[in-house]
């Protein structure tokens, strides 16, 4: 269903637009060509149309690289082809293994509790939500402290012998997932010790509450080593290599976070089958004026070069809310780094939003995201979001997204375009950048800045330090070592 955005009650009809369509998706850039005062978006005759027609040749180039990259492990843009491989066969061992899980412990409907931190928590959150079928089913948990745990097992009321959980690291190694893993595993342990059952059959009972999902090959100390060979655990998920934490929407984890949650296999493959058409689409070197995720990124630049330097993605309804919002400023800014970024759920945050957006200090800075379901759903919700469309675009330039719908969820197909649009958005958005920019046009990069973390192991690397490095490395008195040491060198689940 082609989603119609644009209605004759457009503030100044004056607009530049450049509309293309997906099936299920409808997106709609807008730039007004002249404000008003020192509101000036552009000068009159500057526009992005032409900005966009007159660097076609450099798209045309940045895909032609971006192709030779895709198929290569090394450069962490597999999830181009990760829908299709998914398809063709483990999807299937997917929804076993969940049920496995779920049937493991006799009748009682046990939820599941995901155990990850960033991608590997946001993606399969905001996945499942989109669906609009997590009826209680599903938890997510990604804290260290004890008050928090204790909470956590308290406020989902039924016990820690009825929860089940899915572990999820792509490094097998990540401190925050595996302190929670070993915190729930030894409360297990506990519990069926409690209940008199000796010490190594409580173990043995505890590990058959988990499923986990991290990296295939094994390494000396990651967690694929550590459960290697032990039947208790459900262990063929895996997080592909060359996928990113925030790009593995559609990787093992979240798949199986649908099946869990009782999402039919069919439901599931309609997702995965429009993403893959999107790849499809967007790889296609004749296809560059219909490649709404390029089209998507120059925008992005076009604003950003006019000055408006801070995205504002707004998502309207409770289907984008929880993991959306986190996903949206995970993929943007671990990706692009630089960018400013936020992200916001309405109705919740109109009022806040709109006194940010249009004081008088503010107006030349936000460039607004707008992102909504089918505004036909209902009369009030179509003059809702036509209020507040029209409202922005008076002021600052816009995309306009819409998904559509199906019975009470967001129709498969439109999940699969909008998720696997939004991955190709970002790269093609810092590739672009790059390209046009006189000081880095000629730079060459091993892999894509925006598929690879450079910084993140600045913290990481604390965990794993040594005390005698510690000792060399400061030069300072043996008990000043000892505090340092113990500070960052903590023991998971303690």
């Amino acid at each position: 269903m082609l989603l119609e955005l644009l209605g004759a009650a457009m503030i100044d009809a004056d607009l530049d637009k450049l509309a293309y369509d997906n099936p299920h998706i409808h997106s709609t850039e807008i730039v007004k060509s002249d404000y008003s005062d020192e509101y000036s978006l552009s000068k009159k005759g500057d526009s992005f149309a032409k900005f966009y027609s007159k660097n076609k040749e450099v798209m045309k180039k940045v895909l032609g690289d971006f192709n030779s990259r895709k198929d290569k492990t090394e450069q962490y843009l597999k999830w181009v082809s990760l829908p299709r491989e998914q398809l063709n066969g483990h999807l299937d061992e997917i929804y076993a293994q969940a049920n496995t899980l779920k049937s493991r412990q006799g009748l009682l409907q046990r939820p599941l509790v995901v155990l990850g931190i960033g991608g590997s928590k946001h993606t399969a959150e905001f996945l499942l939500n989109m669906t609009g079928q997590n009826n209680g089913d599903v938890y997510f948990y990604s804290d260290i402290d004890p008050m928090s745990f204790n909470n956590f097992i308290n406020n989902t009321r039924v016990g820690i012998q009825n929860l089940n959980f899915l572990v999820v690291t792509k490094s097998g190694t990540t401190f925050e997932t595996q302190d929670a893993f070993k915190r729930f595993e030894q409360k297990l342990i506990d519990y069926y010790i409690s209940q008199d059952v000796r010490p190594k059959d409580a173990r043995n009972m505890a590990q058959k509450h988990f499923a986990i999902c991290t990296d295939k090959f094994a390494k000396d100390d990651n967690l694929r080593m550590q459960i290697r060979n032990n039947p208790n655990y459900i262990q063929n998920l895996y997080i592909h290599d060359g996928v990113g934490g925030r790009y593995s929407m559609f990787d093992d984890a979240g798949l199986f976070v649908l099946a869990y949650a009782g999402i039919p296999k069919g439901y599931t493959e309609r997702i995965l089958s429009s993403a893959q058409r999107i790849s499809n689409n967007y790889t296609r070197m004749d296809n560059i004026d219909s490649n709404s995720a390029m089209k998507n990124a120059m925008f992005n630049v076009y604003a950003r070069n006019k000055g408006y330097n801070i995205i504002y993605q707004q998502y309207f309804g409770r289907f984008f809310e929880q993991g959306g919002e986190n996903w949206a400023k995970q993929l943007y800014l671990e990706s692009l780094k630089d960018f400013d970024f936020t992200a916001s759920k309405a109705p919740d945050s109109m009022h806040y939003a709109t006194e940010g957006l249009y004081n008088h200090k503010n107006r030349k800075k936000y460039y607004v995201v707008m992102t909504t379901i089918d505004p036909d759903v209902s009369l009030n919700y179509k003059h809702y979001t036509a209020a507040i469309r029209d409202t922005y675009a008076s002021e600052n330039p816009m995309i306009i997204e819409s998904l559509a719908v199906e019975g009470n969820s967001i129709k498969p197909e439109a999940i699969g375009e909008y998720i696997q649009t939004k991955h190709f958005e970002t790269v093609f958005m810092g590739c672009m950048r790059r390209a046009l920019n006189k000081k880095t046009r000629h730079d060459v990069y091993i892999q894509y800045p925006e598929v690879v973390q450079f910084n993140v192991e600045t913290y990481k690397k604390k965990f794993k330090i040594k005390k005698e490095d510690i000792y060399e490395a400061l030069e300072i008195n043996r008990p000043k070592m000892e505090a340092d040491y113990e500070k960052y060198n903590v023991i998971p689940g303690r």
